[in-house]
């Protein structure tokens, strides 16, 4: 069997004229010709196009010669962006706009991508940045493209997947190699996006549906997690981060164990979100990954941590400016006066304060968890949302209650909630108070006493930031 699929056969453009004015956006780096967009190209979806080494024969400029097919490339490249920055194209769908075969997998993974825009166009669905970047096709295509970009889907076998090297006995193929490099859950994902990709070739008539060469393995998912943090736990995390000026993070985590957002929709938090009921504050959301809304209800533990924050923050943040911040020297506030929170850190050296990103609240919560539990605790502040659902089922709220307030598909409640009860602020509050009974529960099983978050407790707290 061979090592690699057969290549789809090309189609060969004759006609077109390669002048001998410069090709744009065309250069020789590091040893390969490449087609380079501007950063105002990448916006509209264009990316770094690799093509070939050229030669033998040198240009003018000393370089290997272009090649006359990657030449045509880069001008049918130029072509494409000229005809969306005259509006007379849409925005591609994130590829490269590499010329593939027709027929082949790379051609099928163009139009798969177009189509898959062109479905969140029809419904008014426009993607933010943060769930570009969640989007696994691009992810997995990085895998995949590799190894089947140019080929005929109906060559490529099961053993080009997975198979045992006759010499040495060990597991070959693309899943050992993503797993080897990566990790079991980024091969689940790559098959996954592989399966879907087949399917939607097989509508194109590239392929046959029912001979996917990805489904002869399964594609097991990895262990989904188990960790959970118990509220004790929780209020000693934010009690040392407020006590070494973490108090940004402070106030995330906080918010965090009381809302059961996951990290990205926490730090994206702003002022503009607030609202107040008679029942106390909460944010009005559209989630990051699913742009579900959501409302994120605090207890007035959490509402006092935040305000306090502000307080010791001492300028006034925009209404659209994210809520937490790393901790430093205070910004310049609307009157132009800047204040002096945090001052010098690190020998002197005076720490700008930033909106939290996810490098930044990753490594600050990770000094925290060590400063309060030691190198050896690896639980993650996502692991906040889980322990929330657990005490929630512990305290006997409905999955209905629980879909509610995690604003996800766990109930598998489908369009008529949607449409009828898009956020249930009442059902949000309920599971908030079945989380209470259910902390309980879990102390009383585990035979400790019953710690609450009481007044006493958190002026301790604020105390012990002064």
């Amino acid at each position: 069997m061979s090592t690699r699929p057969r290549p789809a056969l090309a189609l060969v453009r004759r006609g077109d004229e390669v002048g001998r004015d410069r090709i744009r956006y065309f250069l020789y780096l590091n040893g390969r010709w490449r087609w380079r967009p501007t950063r105002a190209m990448k916006l509209h979806g264009f990316g770094l196009v690799t093509l070939g080494p050229g030669g033998p024969d040198l240009d003018s400029e000393g370089h290997p010669k272009a090649s006359l097919a990657d030449q045509h490339r880069a001008i049918e490249l130029n072509r494409a962006w000229d005809l969306v920055r005259s509006g007379h194209a849409s925005a591609p769908a994130r590829t490269t706009l590499k010329q593939y075969p027709e027929g082949s997998v790379g051609d099928g993974y163009q139009r798969a991508m177009a189509l898959r825009k062109a479905a969140r166009v029809a419904q008014g669905v426009i993607w933010t940045r943060e769930q570009e970047k969640r989007d696994g096709w691009p992810r997995a295509w990085k895998w995949i493209e590799p190894k089947f970009g140019d080929c005929d889907p109906r060559t490529i076998e099961p053993e080009h997947f997975l198979r045992l090297d006759p010499v040495t006995g060990e597991a070959k193929g693309l899943v050992p190699e993503v797993e080897a490099a990566v990790s079991i859950t980024e091969r689940h994902m790559v098959i996954k996006v592989w399966r879907a990709l087949w399917k939607k070739m097989a509508a194109m008539k590239y392929c046959d549906l029912e001979s996917d060469p990805g489904k002869s393995f399964a594609n097991t998912p990895p262990q989904p997690r188990d960790q959970i943090w118990r509220r004790s736990e929780v209020l000693h995390l934010v009690q040392v981060a407020w006590r070494n000026e973490y108090c940004g993070l402070a106030a995330l985590m906080a918010i965090a164990w009381d809302s059961q957002l996951s990290p990205v929709d926490n730090r994206s938090l702003t002022l503009a979100q607030a609202r107040r009921d008679p029942a106390g504050v909460w944010f009005a959301i559209a989630r990051t990954k699913t742009d579900k809304a959501a409302a994120a209800t605090l207890t007035k533990w959490s509402l006092a941590i935040l305000i306090a924050y502000l307080k010791r923050f001492g300028a006034d943040l925009l209404d659209n400016t994210p809520l937490f911040w790393t901790r430093g020297g205070r910004p310049v506030s609307r009157d132009g006066v800047s204040g002096q929170w945090g001052g010098d850190h690190g020998g002197g050296r005076h720490i700008v304060p930033r909106p939290y990103t996810k490098s930044s609240l990753n490594q600050d919560f990770r000094t925290v968890r060590e400063l309060a539990f030691g190198k050896q605790e690896l639980r993650q502040l996502q692991d906040m949302r889980r322990s929330g659902a657990v005490e929630g089922d512990a305290g006997g709220a409905t999955i209905e209650d629980q879909s509610n307030k995690m604003a996800n598909t766990v109930d598998r409640n489908k369009q008529l909630r949607k449409t009828y009860n898009p956020v249930n602020v009442a059902s949000v509050r309920r599971f908030d108070e079945a989380r209470v009974i259910g902390a309980k529960k879990l102390e009383e099983t585990e035979q400790r006493a019953p710690e609450s978050v009481t007044v006493a407790t958190l002026v301790t707290l604020l105390k012990s930031g002064t």
